[in-house]
């Protein structure tokens, strides 16, 4: 399902980097806060959405 999801993505000539799917428990806080953490620090390492990439 998530490869469709990419497969858009690339159409709209967006960094597939920007997007990320990922399987979480209510339970795994800990897990929760490390992976929006780690997937902020990577949107903001791409930067802004350059025009040319925006829908």
């Amino acid at each position: 399902m998530f490869s469709t999801t990419e497969e858009l993505v690339r159409l709209l000539g967006i960094d597939v980097d920007r997007v990320r799917l990922e399987w979480i428990s209510a339970a795994e806080g800990v897990k929760f806060a490390e992976v929006a953490t780690h997937f902020t620090e990577k949107i903001k390492a791409l930067g802004p959405l350059k025009h040319e990439e925006a829908v």
